[in-house]
């Protein structure tokens, strides 16, 4: 094999795969929510205009089959991607199946105030921050 033989793309794209599968086994039973075929799909978090803005990469994932779940401290992001292709595959480097992925909060957000738009494949979450609550002023009488 000569080095215009090699693929190292390719090499780094199935290295990368096998690490996740391998994360996801280690770490399945302190998670919990994770499994060997699950996906993770990438994700940015920015802060902007006074909002944490989550970009979540889901080309080919269905509106309907996305779920946004915020409870207490936590954003969770899940769902599934479907395979649209029939025939037999030749090379598949698409994940399909379910997907979770959890983020913990850590500022304060007003979760009433949360939007979601889905384009072109980018799933853009806003959640606004709250004012923070200030130290209460209390006035203790001293006798």
């Amino acid at each position: 094999m000569s080095i215009g033989d090699w693929d190292i793309f390719g090499d780094l794209a199935r290295l990368r795969q096998r690490l996740g599968r391998l994360s996801h086994v280690n770490y399945a039973g302190i998670r919990g929510d994770e499994r060997d075929d699950a996906w993770a799909p990438p994700v940015d978090i920015i802060e902007q205009d006074g909002a944490l803005v989550l970009l979540v990469d889901l080309p080919g994932v269905r509106r309907e089959d996305i779920e946004l779940t915020i409870a207490h401290e936590s954003l969770t992001v899940a769902g599934q991607r479907s395979s649209s292709e029939g025939g037999a595959g030749i090379r598949l480097e698409r994940p399909v199946g379910r997907f979770r992925r959890s983020f913990r909060i850590a500022v304060p957000v007003d979760p009433s105030r949360a939007q979601a738009v889905y384009r072109d494949g980018v799933l853009r979450i806003t959640l606004p921050q709250a004012a923070p609550a200030g130290p209460a002023r209390v006035r203790v009488r001293v006798e």
